[in-house]
């Protein structure tokens, strides 16, 4: 399968924001914590074109603080042609760094047709390829190790959440009432989703444990001082399934990809059986269009037009003072990286060797960064209520089903799905729904998708990243 849009434009990203790219750097190859989970985007490359990226910038950043040196010697002394000189090769350097971005490396091998990531030279350092490896272990692997409070990090902002309990005491007429497994219920409902044709449906299971629950927990931290594991054995996952845990849940991942990876839809369903009832739980993630900025790529002709180039030097004049300013810093954080590098480690290997806890959670996905704040074409936003309602026809038919081959009255299964489905959403308390230009229930009013919780759900992180 080629790779997504979603993993072009996120190599395309870190080539042209240079904040981006450090923040890919320094969270994605972290020596202890477990990596991001990304559905239908490859890291690797991502990883690989930053680290490419930012050492281009270093010589971007290096050439400024010189210049920049140069210019406020002109204004120390009173020569203020070296001062407007010094500006102006200030912002050359910017317009040259930007086109060798934008032509030499963008428009040259992140085009559809030349998109290769498979040829990607692979650093040097081992630790780096060490670290690679984690990584597409994690995208491959079945256990999610998040930070903070939202269990499902990196698969997009929470569009709709319900939970239900039903009675499994009370039999149908005529018949009688079979004790069943929440693995039974489980196995059924994925059985029924299988045929889905919504998209590019991967169906899976997955373990969601919190970062600073695993210290003891050998299931998933075999050393303490290495990353968690990306993936456990699947009689774990069913054993949870039977007996849940507290802090480790497992989840039926119904991820729904369509656009060509630019719009994700995730749905996490959860089954517990009590001695009287059942309680399902669902829950829908959606991964938003990459935004429009990082999709030039596919905009770029072989050779800049007038208004391409005069698009990008308007671009350096707004970016040179920003880039100015950060330069003497940004080089001296360059040559210390190495030793901060160091103490960073040794940081982190004291706080897991005596601090009660230590978070070996993932940092925030790239993919969730870029995101966009809203729908960028009508279609998608019909496509996404097309995910979410045929997945929840598809559940609640095949939660009807089983629990009548059990002899279970499935009168209040349907009374509950039709104020689910006619309502809009059910949210358990505590719960927040939102979606993206649709109302949900009675007297609601339509508001904008993801410009709202998005924002709430990378706070912080886009302040740290911003447009370099």
């Amino acid at each position: 399968m080629p790779p997504s849009d979603a993993t072009r434009y996120l190599c395309a990203a870190v080539q042209l924001n240079s904040k981006l790219a450090g923040q890919v750097v320094r969270d994605i190859l972290d020596d202890y914590k477990a990596p991001p989970w990304s559905p239908d985007v490859d890291l690797v490359p991502v990883v690989l074109h930053a680290l490419v990226a930012r050492k281009r910038q270093f010589i971007r950043d290096l050439l400024l603080a010189l210049l920049l040196l140069g210019a406020l010697w002109g204004l120390y002394t009173a020569r203020p042609l070296v001062f407007v000189i010094g500006l102006a090769l200030c912002w050359v350097v910017v317009v040259g760094e930007t086109l060798v971005a934008t032509y030499g490396v963008v428009s040259r091998e992140l085009h559809p047709a030349r998109f290769h990531p498979d040829r990607l030279p692979r650093p040097s350092n081992s630790g780096v390829r060490r670290r690679l490896e984690r990584v597409t272990a994690a995208g491959r692997g079945n256990v999610s190790v998040y930070s903070g409070y939202r269990p499902f990090a990196g698969s997009g902002t929470p569009i709709d959440a319900w939970s239900i309990v039903l009675d499994t005491d009370q039999a149908a007429a005529g018949e009688t009432a079979k004790y069943f497994t929440a693995l039974e219920v489980h196995d059924f409902v994925r059985d029924q989703l299988r045929d889905l044709r919504t998209g590019d449906v991967t169906i899976t299971d997955r373990v969601f444990v919190d970062g600073r629950d695993i210290r003891e927990d050998g299931r998933f931290l075999p050393d303490q001082l290495t990353p968690p594991v990306a993936e456990v054995d699947r009689a774990l996952l069913r054993s949870l399934t039977i007996e849940p845990e507290d802090r480790a849940r497992p989840y039926l991942c119904v991820q729904v990809s369509g656009w060509r990876g630019q719009l994700v839809q995730s749905s996490f369903l959860r089954f517990v059986v009590t001695p009287h009832e059942l309680f399902v739980e669902a829950s829908h993630c959606l991964l938003a269009p990459v935004r429009d900025e990082f999709q030039e790529v596919d905009r770029l002709l072989p050779q800049p037009t007038v208004g391409q180039a005069l698009r990008i030097g308007w671009r350096a004049v707004r970016r040179t003072p920003g880039h100015v300013v950060r330069a003497p810093f940004a080089t001296v954080a360059h040559f210390m990286g190495p030793a901060m590098a160091e103490v960073q480690r040794v940081r982190q290997q004291r706080q897991i060797l005596t601090a009660l806890r230590f978070d070996y959670g993932a940092p925030t996905s790239p993919r969730e960064t870029v995101s966009d704040q809203q729908y960028q074409r009508y279609f998608q936003k019909l496509d996404q209520a097309l995910f979410s309602k045929v997945i929840d026809k598809r559940v609640f038919q095949s939660l009807t089903e089983f629990l009548e081959s059990k002899g279970i009255d499935t009168a209040d299964l349907t009374q509950r799905r039709t104020t689910i489905q006619n309502t809009g959403v059910y949210v358990a308390a505590g719960g927040s729904v939102t979606a993206g230009s649709i109302a949900a229930g009675s007297g609601a009013r339509a508001t904008s998708v993801i410009s709202r919780v998005a924002n709430a759900a990378r706070q912080g992180v886009n302040e740290a990243v911003g447009k370099s």
